[in-house]
Formats: C-alpha cells, structure tokens, sequence
C-alpha cells in the first residue's frame, strides 16, 4: 500500500524528496537516535502528519547512518527539519520548538485540504458528477464548517440533485456579509424549486389535514405526494409520525412505504436518521 510517510536512504531520496515534492510538499526531519529532543520531536511530527495525511510527506532522514546525505546538505545539528516544494528546500527550522511553532510553519506550506476538495468537487459538479461532487463537498464542509463558501457550494449541489430541503436549512444559516450573487441565484432557485414541488394534490391533502378526522389516512397519501414531489424529509417525517400512532396502520402500508422510501433516497445522513428511529419502533 502507498504511503506518505518514510525513512529515507540514499537510493529513495530523489524520488521520494527531490520528485515527491513536486507532486506536494515534503517535511524532511534529519535526526538521531542519540538526541533526547528528535526522540520528542519524531512522534510529534508522526501525529500532526497523521492529522492530515494528504496534506504533505513525512520523510526521515537518519543522520547516524545516511552520512551521504547529510554531508551533501551541510546539517549540522539535529532536528533539523526543512520543508521541499517542486525539488527544492524552502523553509526550514532547527532545534527543539513548540507544537504550535511546528503547526504554523507546516501550515504555511500546505494547502488547505477544505479548499482542495471544494475546488475538487466544483469540478466534478461542472462535469455534471453530481454524487461525486457532493462527496467531496461535504467533506470539506467537515473539515470547515464555517466556510460559507463551502455551504454555498453544498446547496448548489443539494439544489441540482433536487433535493431542495437539504438545501434551504444552509442557506437560511448564510450570513449578510456572505450573500453575494451565488447566494441570490441559489435562493431564487429554491424558491423555484419550492414552487415546483407544491402540487395541487399536496395543497389540497395540507388543507384536509387541519381539519379531518381520520388524521392517519390524510398523512399517509401526503406523505406519498411528498416523496413523489421529491421532499423525502417530510415525507419521512409524516410517516415516522403516522407509524408512532399506529404501527400497523393499513396493514403495515405505511411501515413499507417508508422502508422503501429509505431504499432510494441518497442522503446517508437522513436514511440514518430515520432507519434508527424505524429500529426504535420495531423493537
């Protein structure tokens, strides 16, 4: 298996520093076994690499036995550390110094993973890979989740997949500051959206619900004409609802209705939500 993380030799340094670098940054550490203050500093660098493993290489290079190298850059004094980018060394420190020292020099030479994979997914979304997008767009929501650049993002992509529900809850959280032309267009289309999905047939069954007595048969086709309109949360609220009252209502109807609308619906996060609460009920 591939990995990022090395103890580098004669024969791997320029492939793994000189070339690696070139494709992201290497943080290259010369030290020795012999010093108290590397035997600190290595599993320090092998958590903050750890934290975010794509961002950058780990390469260690041991002074006691690659002499070679070390005479061909002069080192020293161990750790010393230097930051490669496009086959060269741009950066560097020596000594003991503070995690919070080290964090900050790592972060001013590697990219913010947030933004490779918005930038990654706004790529997939113009090639029209919608599922594909919003994977990548929301992980960088969890890496950032004040980014309002990326909850933009993330509505557009819940907007074209039609999935405006998901939608609507991000952008009512966009600050004023934030709301700029993608912001305006991304409402008008929820608005559209909206629109779209409010069927003579759902206004009607809504209406009925205020006042019938049968409540349970009311939700039950509203929760079906939701589904059909493509507004699955509600649906599944209704449903959820319907069943807590009557678990078997209409001989179990609903409770297959509702199975089979988890069956289909592509949101991991809603699906979970509700197969925990249809578990409760079941058992």
């Amino acid at each position: 298996m591939y990995t990022n993380n090395h103890d580098i030799t004669v024969s791997t340094f320029p492939s793994i520093i000189l070339e690696g670098s070139k494709i992201k940054p290497v943080l290259v550490v010369f030290w020795s076994p012999q010093s108290e203050t590397c035997l600190s500093l290595l599993p320090l660098l092998d958590k903050l690499h750890a934290e975010d493993e794509q961002a950058f290489t780990l390469a260690r290079i041991n002074c006691d036995q690659e002499q070679q190298i070390v005479s061909h850059f002069g080192v020293k004094s161990v750790p010393s550390v230097f930051m490669f980018i496009d086959g060269q060394g741009v950066d560097g420190f020596a000594g003991e110094q503070s995690e919070e020292f080290i964090r900050t020099f790592i972060s001013k030479h590697t990219p913010d993973q947030s933004q490779v994979l918005l930038q990654e997914g706004q790529t997939l979304f113009a090639q029209g890979q919608l599922a594909e997008a919003k994977t990548k767009i929301v992980e960088a929501a969890k890496m950032a989740p004040d980014n309002n650049e990326i909850k933009l993002a993330l509505a557009q992509v819940f907007l074209a997949m039609g999935q405006h529900e998901d939608a609507k809850p991000i952008l009512n959280i966009i600050p004023m500051a934030d709301q700029n032309m993608i912001y305006h267009s991304l409402i008008s289309q929820l608005e559209l959206a909206e629109q779209s999905s409010q069927t003579p047939e759902i206004t009607a069954l809504e209406a009925q619900l205020e006042t019938a007595q049968d409540k349970l048969a009311i939700k039950y086709q509203l929760a079906i004409q939701y589904n059909q309109a493509n507004r699955n949360r509600e649906a599944l609220a209704l449903l959820y609802e319907l069943l807590v009252n009557n678990l078997d209502y209409d001989n179990g109807a609903p409770k297959k209705t509702m199975i089979d609308i988890l069956s289909t619906v592509d949101d991991p996060a809603l699906v979970s939500e509700y197969r925990r609460k249809l578990y409760s009920l079941l058992h």
